[in-house]
């Protein structure tokens, strides 16, 4: 009957909130409009309008002309003392989705589980501060639910890690929310793997971790530096790989709190360093950006100075 991200109204006292996560069988938290958090029995509530119609879902979610920022994880301040994890849902398919928190000492432990609607979100679980300190790590799997899919789709296991730093740093708008915090996307750490079938997922999962541990002070974007084999490759599907590794160096740069990354991207026509250059401008953690080492790479490299 309720799900996450629904408006609802307390029976009793006319309060009107919007419901955050499910605590219980029975039980839903609510934000109220002033930011304050309160469990609530379902018998209490009832469903209310707000924003959108009920009738235009439908239309909204097909409309190709909607950009959508896929599936996402993330972190929102609550108070001094704890942040709120949430897993974003902005595609048109429904997801499946389990969460383990994989400290570095100790078993895993299982968080959180469910189904999320196409457009909604929820709050998976709350991490106090004295975890983000020390590091807080975890893995979501998740399995995508489509009427007519295409071909069957593959489900998801992916490793993150999260710290104090990183979310203290960031201040991007969340999609659905629309509140301020640190974005971790789901799609965007999975999606190198498109153009690497033989690589396992596990595998995958390892180089990612590799990776997150030792951030590139310097990335050469040439694509025959990328990808061993471009036949069959369109150019724009070379330029939507060359911006996909920038955006990943980019945020694991800005993970292990690096000062300043270099982006090699050769003169050619200019759309790339053009592209970069539009990104870099747009992003909140970047201080500045300019011509790299001139000597060295003539007007082809950018170097990106980090806050």
């Amino acid at each position: 009957m309720f799900k996450p991200g629904d408006f609802v109204r307390l029976i009793h006292d006319k309060e009107e909130g919007r419901i955050i996560r499910h605590m219980s069988s029975n039980e839903w938290e609510i934000e109220t409009p002033d930011g304050f958090r309160i469990p609530v029995l379902a018998s209490e509530i009832v469903k209310i309008e707000k924003d959108e119609p009920e009738a235009q879902e439908d239309e909204i979610l097909l409309n190709p002309n909607i950009k959508r920022s896929g599936r996402s994880l993330a972190m929102i301040n609550f108070n001094d003392q704890s942040w709120d994890l949430y897993l974003i849902n902005d595609t048109i398919n429904t997801i499946l989705y389990t969460l383990y928190e994989t400290p570095k000492n100790g078993s895993g432990k299982g968080l959180a589980s469910g189904t999320l609607a196409p457009l909604q979100f929820e709050s998976l679980y709350r991490v106090n501060w004295e975890q983000l300190q020390q590091e807080f790590q975890g893995e979501i799997q998740l399995c995508t639910f489509e009427k007519n899919p295409i071909s069957i789709p593959s489900t998801v296991q992916l490793h993150f890690r999260f710290t104090g730093m990183q979310l203290l740093r960031s201040s991007q708008v969340i999609p659905l929310l629309e509140k301020k915090g640190f974005l971790f996307s789901i799609d965007q750490h999975v999606s190198l793997s498109n153009h690497k079938p033989s690589v396992t997922n596990e595998a995958l999962l390892k180089n990612e971790a590799i990776q997150i541990q030792n951030a590139l002070s310097e990335v050469d974007l040439h694509t025959e530096k990328l990808i061993p084999d471009t036949n069959g490759m369109s150019a724009a599907e070379m330029l939507r790989f060359q911006l996909e590794t920038f955006e990943k160096q980019l945020d694991l740069a800005i993970a292990n709190n690096k000062t300043d990354i270099t982006f090699i991207h050769g003169l050619g026509n200019g759309i790339l360093k053009q592209e970069l250059h539009k990104r870099l401008g747009k992003n909140p953690q970047v201080a500045f950006f300019s011509d790299a080492q001139k000597e060295k790479f003539g007007y082809g490299a950018t170097l990106v100075s980090l806050k």
